[in-house]
């Protein structure tokens, strides 16, 4: 219990400061930049967080003579690098040095988030400390399969959708108008009155939607109740595509996005793909190694008793049961406190602004008081 309280009040305390320190997020590109970055990723590939750089969310920095690209945002004296660079291999470890210098210049602090056990190596030889953020799911579509009595529940509702006329397709850009509106439509029945996240999640954008194929899930009347954005420019050597955004109207039938899911990973083997992403889920399996440190202890608190900010904790029981491998992914860093690094890369995935931060911290403060009373 009184490990419980402590990290409460750190978090308090931590909320605070990243309140004190924050200033507002940059200014974001133009569609001529975005263009280039596409053309860029054609020539050498993306990876797992590449096509978020679509949201239009994001800074970019262009090192080695425009050879490699980081992308990031900053919070505060913080640049938050999102994922891996991407570019021509042989100037990647130069890249990082070179961007961390940019940083310092300007009087900011550089960390990496979504950082993948590849390039971790890289990270520590030059004297960065890496704690564990989560886990990304990926499916290995040539062994993805429906058959047999441990995949009833993963084929019960493809059977039973495609009984009562529901169809899935997918479909490539130009997207019409028409459909863009119907999209909107089912997103907006979705979030409610949720917000939209950001930076390392995708959100609804029609330009992003636009560079994309959608698979979507259509009913027996040819009207839209599901569909996910299907992001193409992944790796170019082992043919990866990520679901990112993914939506449904609230009185879809149960099963929908299963239906939706397994079609897609069908759908995937059908056109040569090897993985298929599921994206990460945040803070998953921290402090769960006998070594874990206090970084990670934290970061599972926040896990667990963090759902007035995000159900990590759903998000990952949920892409659990399609049986991914699942690959970790750090957070690096050099000299910042880490329970700060943690709210500002948490608030900044939900576009929080400085009264939602209070207000969030506040409702937390309340909750605990009510149930120690």
């Amino acid at each position: 219990m009184l490990l419980v309280y402590s990290l409460s009040l750190l978090f308090l305390i931590t909320v605070y400061l990243f309140v004190k320190e924050n200033r507002a997020i940059g200014s974001v590109q133009n569609e001529t930049d975005l263009n280039e970055i596409w053309t860029f990723l054609e020539k050498y590939g993306g990876n797992h967080t590449s096509h978020l750089s679509f949201l239009n969310d994001k800074l970019f920095y262009w090192a080695k003579n425009e050879q490699v690209l980081l992308t990031y945002q900053k919070v505060g004296k913080t640049c938050v690098v999102l994922g891996d660079p991407v570019g021509k291999e042989s100037f990647m470890k130069d890249a990082i040095k070179e961007f961390k210098q940019f940083c310092y210049r300007s009087g900011n602090e550089p960390v990496f988030y979504h950082v993948s056990p590849r390039f971790l190596d890289d990270y520590i030889q030059k004297g960065y400390h890496s704690v564990k953020v989560g886990e990304e799911a990926r499916i290995r579509i040539p062994e993805f399969s429906t058959v047999g009595k441990k995949k009833t529940r993963l084929r019960t509702p493809i059977n039973k959708f495609e009984r009562n006329g529901y169809r899935f397709s997918v479909l490539f850009p130009p997207h019409s108008a028409l459909l863009k509106n119907e999209l909107k439509a089912v997103s907006d029945s979705w979030l409610g009155n949720r917000k939209e996240k950001g930076f390392s999640v995708g959100f609804f954008c029609e330009n992003y939607l636009a560079r994309f194929p959608l698979a979507i899930v259509a009913g027996p009347d040819g009207k839209i109740i599901a569909f996910a954005t299907l992001a193409c420019n992944q790796q170019l050597k082992n043919r990866t595509i990520t679901i990112d955004l993914m939506r449904y109207l609230q009185d879809s039938p149960s099963g929908t996005m299963d239906f939706l899911f397994v079609s897609i990973f069908n759908w995937c083997k059908e056109q040569g793909y090897e993985w298929c992403s599921l994206g990460m889920s945040p803070l998953a399996n921290l402090g769960e190694s006998e070594r874990f440190n206090l970084a990670e202890l934290i970061g599972q608190f926040i896990y667990k008793r963090g759902n007035y900010l995000y159900n990590f904790k759903g998000l990952y029981e949920y892409k659990n049961k399609f049986e991914p491998l699942w690959e970790s992914r750090y957070l690096v860093y050099k000299k910042h406190t880490l329970p700060i690094i943690f709210v500002q890369i948490t608030l900044l995935i939900h576009r929080k602004r400085k009264a939602d931060i209070k207000e969030a911290a506040v409702t937390y403060l309340k909750r605990r008081i009510r149930r120690a009373g």
